[in-house]
């Protein structure tokens, strides 16, 4: 018996999944028993009916998981740019409704074929966690596409919204929800999908084979079924299922583009695959029908939709905590950032010669010369745009930290900073207070909450981790930063203090040195800490967590470290941002902008400060240019980085060091040998007996005790 078909069957090992949305279903009668408004019948049926379209959003999220071992974050780009298409031709070029939805799930299926073949198999031989990474260029890429696409229309891009269907008409009332066909088609195609589904894997060559690669991926290699094609047979299934899902609620619930809205619109489907382990099909669409029913008993109970994104928080954290110990051998595939290429110093024979020297005052020269010389060539505007950069380039700078260095992946790093700005902006605005006494406060703020999120972070690494803090950066930007509903917390208007009474920062200039002062000790401050014994034992507990604890390394503590000098630095820039911005306001901390400052850190190299400053510089050069094409421009360079050059540009900036340094050695007639090979390779056969992981304790401890390299 299949996996789906146990969803149609009855099969006992079901229950997991009725038991789930039984439990969360029970929300119901107790809200209605207990809060104001209650919880009308009408409300929790419409929840389920919903639901039931997560569901098949759910399920394609775990077939590509079990498939490829990888959180698919382009999953409701790739259901979102083939709905669309379907709604334009519906709405601006007059076809039929029903042509054009199926014509739109059809695109959906060749546009998932044509994604794994194109973009996700170049990356077979890469890290899960950097084929994650890959997920989210390529969820900007579509977004990108997704915006552009009613241009080729004739409209504007921006939210669609909802509109009316041809079935559209009220069908049944059930208080206070009048049901129309639109739902009354969601429960026909459903049970119609998941039969068929159940059928294709189960009674089908390609779906059984499909199951036993899920299940085993290497032994189905060896049995000779061919895994590649099931993976663009399985990308093609969820391009399907993903398009449906969007055909089916876009009525009802409007077309918001995942170019601005981000992946946090999976959070629903998430959910629901995080409470099925990632692995049980139909413990996920019962979950779903289950959180669609809670989610809907939220909006009705205090008409705060953003609360709901609260409870989908909750429910994945809880979910990975508690069941951690359940998610089964796929958990295991997740693993820490280390495509990072290692920002090297110039060895020790060649750092004196004159002409390195020279080279280094020149270059380090012309950036102080540019930076001081830019707020002199720009105007006001272009000024404080400049100041935007360096706090972005502050919390790039975090990230090294966090991800480089510590190999925890955080996709949502703004929320932290929005934290620190609303804690900061507080102390100006309220108390008065000095400003580097609110920066202060702010760095300390964010070092709590910062350490907050590096606690489960000890149960849940790689892939759920980036999952938990895109959960959290959704509900901090859209209910707890929300002016909407914590008008008090949020700082707006704020009058720019003036620096030791004699710099008015109102003053563009004057506030764009401020943050370039910060900038430099930032960077300072993490090289320092990279040389430093913190930093080495914190890449020691990244690479090898086991070694490292062999060698005596306070793994927890050092984890947990790398965690809260992080969030103080994104918290004190956030300190800096919302006195640049005079205020927070509605989406200034939005969960995109915690992507796009991740995807300008991989860009630029997230191993060395350096290479974060290049990508962030060179990529906020674009702010000006319009979010479609900075979507597509971002995200293509993303892919393009994690396929050609892992290290990102500053890989490339170190490579054209290197070369450099070994003419300088060549024409002294100097042997350096870190030039020369400074990276020790294992045979690529090696067996058991050759591999001595005691040797790479001893290696370890002496790098951790050793001094800075010479």
């Amino acid at each position: 018996m299949t996996v789906a078909s146990k969803l149609l069957s009855g099969d006992r090992r079901v229950a997991p999944g009725v038991l789930i949305a039984a439990a969360l279903l029970s929300v119901g009668p107790v809200a209605a028993a207990v809060l104001p408004n209650g919880a009308p019948v009408g409300i929790v049926v419409q929840g389920i009916v919903l639901g039931t379209a997560n569901g098949l959003l759910a399920i394609g999220l775990i077939l590509i998981y079990r498939t490829n071992r990888i959180v698919n974050f382009a999953y409701g780009s790739l259901g979102s740019v083939a709905g669309l298409f379907g709604v334009q031709l519906y709405l601006k070029s007059g076809w039929n409704y029903f042509a054009a939805m199926g014509l739109a799930v059809g695109l959906g299926l060749i546009l998932g074929g044509i994604v794994e073949f194109v973009v996700i198999r170049r990356f077979t031989k890469s890290s899960r966690l950097v084929l994650t990474v890959a997920t989210i260029g390529l969820a900007q890429v579509l977004g990108g596409m997704e915006l552009l696409m009613p241009t080729f229309f004739g409209g504007q891009s921006g939210p669609l919204g909802g509109f009316a269907s041809p079935m559209r008409r009220g069908v049944l009332t059930i208080e206070p929800v009048i049901f129309t066909g639109d739902h009354v088609l969601i429960l026909v195609i459903v049970p119609v999908v998941i039969g068929a589904l159940t059928w294709f894997l189960g009674r089908t060559d390609a779906g059984i084979a499909m199951r036993a690669a899920a299940e085993n991926l290497d032994r189905a290699r060896l049995l000779g079924i061919p895994v590649a094609k099931l993976s663009t047979l399985v990308w093609v299934v969820g391009g399907g299922l993903s398009a449906l899902t969007y055909v089916l609620t876009v009525p009802s619930k409007g077309a918001v583009p995942t170019g601005l809205a981000g992946p946090g619109l999976l959070l629903p489907a998430l959910a629901a695959a995080v409470l099925a382990r990632m692995h049980s099909l139909p413990v996920a669409f019962f979950a779903a029908i289950g959180l669609g029913a809670l989610e809907q008993v939220v909006f009705w109970s205090g008409n705060v939709p953003s609360a709901a994104d609260v409870v989908f928080l909750l429910v994945i954290l809880g979910g990975l905590l508690f069941r951690r110990d359940r998610m089964g051998r796929l958990s295991d595939t997740s693993s820490s950032w280390t495509d990072t290429a290692v920002a090297r110093p110039v060895p020790f024979e060649l750092r004196r010669l004159p002409e390195v020297r020279i080279a280094k005052v020149v270059l380090y020269g012309l950036l102080a010369a540019g930076a001081i010389a830019a707020p002199f060539v720009y105007g006001s505007s272009a000024t404080t745009t400049l100041s935007l950069t360096l706090v972005w380039a502050m919390v790039a700078i975090s990230l090294v930290v966090l991800t480089g260095w510590g190999g925890h992946i955080s996709l949502g790093q703004f929320a932290i900073v929005g934290v620190g700005a609303v804690s900061a902006g507080n102390m100006v605005n309220k108390l008065d207070a000095d400003l580097f006494v609110s920066l202060l406060v702010a760095g300390v703020v964010g070092g709590v909450v910062a350490l907050l999120l590096g606690l489960p972070a000890l149960r849940i690494r790689g892939l759920f981790l980036a999952v938990t803090t895109l959960a959290f950066a959704v509900a901090l930007d859209s209910y707890f930063l929300n002016p909407t509903y914590f008008n008090e917390w949020i700082p707006s208007p704020i009058v720019r203090p003036d620096l030791w009474q004699r710099f008015p920062l109102e003053r563009a200039k004057a506030m764009y040195f401020l943050c370039l002062a910060f900038l430099v000790l930032f960077a300072f401050l993490a090289r320092g800490v990279r040389r430093a014994r913190a930093g080495r034992v914190l890449i020691a507990a990244r690479d090898n967590r086991r070694a490292a604890e062999a060698a005596s390394v306070p793994t927890t503590g050092v984890i947990l470290s790398g965690f809260v000098f992080s969030g103080i630095l994104a918290g004190i820039a956030g300190g800096l941002h919302v006195i640049v911005l005079h205020g927070a306001r509605i989406g200034s901390y939005q969960p995109v902008q915690s992507l796009e400052v991740f995807s300008m850190a991989v860009i630029g190299g997230l191993g060395s400060v350096g290479g974060v400053l290049l990508g962030v510089f060179s990529l906020r050069a674009l702010q000006d240019v319009s979010a479609q094409y900075r979507l597509l421009i971002t995200g293509t360079s993303l892919l393009a980085v994690l396929l050609v050059v892992p290290g990102g540009l500053g890989q490339v900036a170190l490579n054209v060091r290197d070369r450099f340094l070994r003419f300088v050695a060549n024409r002294r007639g100097l042997l350096v040998p870190s030039l020369v090979a400074d990276v020790r390779h294992a045979p690529e056969h090696a067996t058991a007996e050759e591999d001595h992981p005691e040797d790479e304790v001893d290696l370890l401890a002496g790098a951790l005790t050793g001094g800075r390299r010479r």
